[in-house]
Parts: C-alpha cells; sequence; structure tokens
C-alpha cells in the first residue's frame, strides 16, 4: 500500500532522473505544486511541529487554550521573509527525506534556536536510515530558497555541501543524533554516535541532497552543477517549484496562528 505523504495533495511529482556517471550516482527529482493554497493548508498545519516540542504545544494549549498558544507560535515563528524563506527551505527538505525518501530525520532542529530570526550554524539537514539490515547511510542536504533560483545559488549550495570533506560536520552529526536518542528511533541515534567513535563517517555511507525551492526553474544550473561534481559522494539534487514563492511562504507562516486549534 502506497503512503500518502504531504507533497501529494498539492504536488505533482516527476520522479526520479538519474544523470550518466562513470563515478558516483548523480540523480535529479523534480516536484511541482498545482495548487499552491492547498500546499498552504499543509505547511500551516505542519510548521508548529518544527519549531515547538509537541509536548510544549499540548501543555500550553491545556493550561492556556487557543489565545496562548498563539501567542506562544506567534514568538516562535519568524517574521523577516528572508528567515521564513531559509526556514521553509529546510522544513521541505527534511520532509522530503522523511517522506519521500524513508529516512529517519528526528525533532526539528529549529526548535532548539535561540532566536526565531537567526540562522543555525551547521548542516541545513542530516538524515539517517539503516538498510540491508545493518548499513547505517546518512544523509547530508543543503536547503536553498528563492524566487528565482540561478547559478550563484547553486554554488553556494554545493559549498556547503563540501564544507568538512563533503561529510557531515562532527558537531551537527552529534546533535543529530542526541535528539534522535530521545525517540522512538534511539536505534539509529546510537548507530551513529558508534560510527563516529568507531570507524568513522566515510563517504561510501554519506549521500548528498541539494534541495531548491523556487518559482523559476534551475535545470540547467542543476545539470551543469551535477556534470561538474567529481566528488566521491553520491548526489540527489531536488527541485520543487511553487507557482508564487514568495506568497506561498508568507501566507504558510501567516494562516499558523489563524489555523490553531
Amino acid at each position: 500500500m502506497s503512503v500518502v505523504t504531504m507533497f501529494d495533495s498539492w504536488c505533482s511529482n516527476g520522479g526520479l532522473t538519474p544523470i550518466a556517471s562513470q563515478a558516483v550516482g548523480k540523480v535529479v527529482g523534480k516536484i511541482d505544486s498545482h495548487d499552491d493554497a492547498t500546499g498552504v493548508e499543509v505547511l500551516a498545519a505542519k510548521l508548529p511541529d518544527s519549531y515547538a516540542d509537541t509536548t510544549a504545544l499540548a501543555l500550553i494549549a491545556e493550561k492556556h487554550g487557543k489565545p496562548g498558544l498563539a501567542t506562544f507560535l506567534r514568538h516562535r515563528l519568524p517574521t523577516k521573509k528572508s528567515a521564513r524563506s531559509g526556514d521553509m527551505g529546510e522544513i521541505l527538505a527534511t520532509a522530503y527525506l522523511a517522506e519521500e525518501r524513508g529516512y529517519v530525520v528526528g525533532p526539528s532542529r529549529l526548535i532548539d534556536r535561540d532566536h526565531q530570526e537567526w540562522a543555525m550554524r551547521g548542516d541545513d539537514v542530516l538524515a539517517a536510515r539503516i538498510h540491508d539490515g545493518s548499513k547505517l547511510h546518512i544523509v547530508k542536504a543543503e536547503a536553498k530558497s528563492r524566487v528565482t533560483l540561478g547559478q550563484a545559488t547553486v554554488k553556494e549550495a554545493r559549498e556547503g555541501l563540501a564544507r568538512n570533506d563533503e561529510m557531515p560536520s562532527p558537531h551537527s552529526l552529534s546533535q543529530f543524533a542526541t535528539r534522535l536518542l530521545k525517540t522512538s528511533d534511539r536505534k539509529i541515534g546510537e548507530a551513529v554516535l558508534d560510527l563516529q567513535l568507531t570507524d568513522g563517517v566515510r563517504s561510501d555511507c554519506v549521500g548528498h541532497l541539494m534541495f531548491l525551492l523556487t518559482g523559476g526553474d534551475p535545470s540547467a544550473h542543476v545539470g551543469a552543477d551535477l556534470n561538474a561534481y567529481s566528488g566521491t559522494v553520491a548526489q540527489l539534487t531536488v527541485t520543487l517549484r511553487v507557482q508564487h514563492h514568495q506568497k506561498f511562504i508568507n501566507d504558510s507562516y501567516d494562516k499558523v496562528v489563524v489555523n490553531v486549534p
């Protein structure tokens, strides 16, 4: 039975297309919104869990009702357009890895941010899964969100993926594993820590995701970037195109408080 994901009700998934390569796998994916309004509703329902622990949300709702929960969320969510855009890219990349690719992503790292307008350091998104019964695979992702996404932004994303010799930063990976230890995916968190402390993280157990949220078509720049890549880490670049990029993001955030149950 197929699993319904958050993208299904408002997007058309163009699937994945391999790019011929003699060294490592290189794959591109395209997702297109066919209903921005439904996407806004879906995202507005998801955003609170990206910024606050569900236990905290439930406690505040119980003690202070809708007005208290609305006030709490208003202080947690970013208001600046640039901060909203960057966060939305990360949130959608995380959802893509979890729901479309079957990875464990753990609690949102945005929950631990000191201030709603401050960019977070470290890798944008990390995800992991165990396949073939025992082998751990980790994804390091860079998410970019622009109305028009050109060569410079793709280059910026590539530079992010190239940091730390193309591996997840040790600090980000430790934080990721620690968050997993508090969840039902504890075993994967333990496996990540074990890998760090024993064999070390190598390119054969890591993949890269470049996730691009835009209103345009960066396929030419994506193709050039992947063709130029000469490293040893498997590559996946996914472009999610929305019809009205800036309006889509701002409407999603603005609707959160309105939708408080």
